[in-house]
């Protein structure tokens, strides 16, 4: 794989941390332009951009599966996280589903049931009903997917590549179909689809040309900060975000 991955690398590539730091900003650029923009072309241009994080959580999610030395402590993390999110979350979306943490954790346990074989002969009930369950929650149907199609293709850079190609094609459908006739005409669904579809479409360029597949290695304490930086960072933006979003209305 390693092989693979630099025969097609631009350069010398971005480490792990460096792609997730670019999802965290993205991201926080679409809480905050969702949150406190009117509509307009700057709003749509940061909100769109925000949906590069997703895919490379779910990527960054299937690998950091395959690779954790604690599959328990590392849903524990995910629990967490996703708990001490939901109010901040609430806060800035007004929205009565899950945030993206507990989507996340939902993932997890989809991975969970893949490969564990005490759920051999449950898989696909177990499977749908996960996936079901997130559409109660931030990302619905697709993060569950999208992680399930990185985790299948594994370390192979080709079928990586087919894994991303599905990735934006089922997002470019499913954001099509939920908005189509209901939201908006045939043809501004298509705009808007084609538009937003550029933020997974470049995550997965990222997963396939710059990510190097290295990590910034930190021990004892850095390193431990390092591994609950984003458990922390998402709900304390979230958490900044919706007091300046109350702030705004006094």
């Amino acid at each position: 794989m390693t092989d693979q991955r630099n025969n097609h690398l631009i350069g010398n590539g971005l480490s792990r941390e460096a792609v997730k730091f670019i999802a965290i900003l993205t991201m926080t650029g679409n809480h905050a332009a969702a949150a406190l923009l009117p509509p307009g072309l700057p709003r749509s241009l940061l909100v769109n951009i925000g949906y590069f994080t997703a895919a490379v959580m779910c990527f960054f999610l299937a690998e950091g599966f395959r690779y954790t030395s604690s599959k328990r402590r590392y849903g524990e993390r995910l629990l967490f996280g996703a708990v001490l999110s939901q109010l901040p979350f609430f806060l800035v979306f007004r929205l009565m589903t899950f945030n993206m943490m507990f989507t996340l954790l939902l993932c997890f346990l989809l991975l969970v049931v893949r490969t564990d074989d005490r759920f051999a002969g449950k898989r696909l009930v177990l499977g749908i009903l996960i996936v079901f369950a997130s559409g109660l929650c931030d990302w619905p149907v697709m993060a569950p997917l999208f992680t399930l199609l990185f985790w299948n293709a594994g370390e192979d850079w080709e079928a990586r590549k087919k894994a991303c190609w599905y990735v934006v094609i089922l997002y470019a459908v499913f954001t099509f179909v939920s908005v189509c006739g209901l939201l908006l005409s045939p043809v501004e669904a298509l705009i808007h689809t084609v538009l937003s579809s550029a933020g997974p479409a470049a995550a997965c360029l990222t997963i396939l040309f710059l990510y190097n597949g290295k990590e910034t290695k930190r021990i004892g304490r850095a390193g431990k900060a390092q591994k609950w930086f984003f458990y922390l960072y998402y709900p304390a933006h979230l958490l900044v975000i919706g007091l300046i979003k109350m702030a705004m209305v006094l």
